[in-house]
């Protein structure tokens, strides 16, 4: 009974640091993947541009590592004067500023 009882403590123990061990290197796996490793930001030229009737919309490339790293992907719609951009949906936050106009 008693070797029992050794057996099923020290197999409790062995199952508790294994399991910490594991949740450590989860955790630093996810850790090291979120830091970002950028050393300096430089200015960005857009990767695709397409014409239209209305202006031009420019799109930069979303995996970029300063873009990732922010968790950000940049449009751009440069509107001619009464042009018009129809609404559309984002499932994410989207921030807009209008420089003129």
């Amino acid at each position: 009974m008693a070797k029992l009882s050794l057996l099923f403590s020290l197999s409790v123990c062995f199952l508790i640091l294994f399991h910490a061990q594991a949740t450590q290197q989860s955790q630093s796996q996810r850790q090291s993947q979120s830091e970002c490793r950028v050393q300096n930001i430089d200015a960005l030229e857009p990767t695709r541009r397409f014409q239209s009737e209305a202006g031009v919309t420019e799109f930069w490339d979303e995996n970029n590592e300063q873009l990732e790293c922010a968790g950000v992907a940049v449009t751009r719609y440069t509107l001619q004067p009464r042009g018009l951009l129809l609404p559309n949906f984002h499932s994410a936050p989207k921030l807009t500023y209008i420089i003129q106009g």
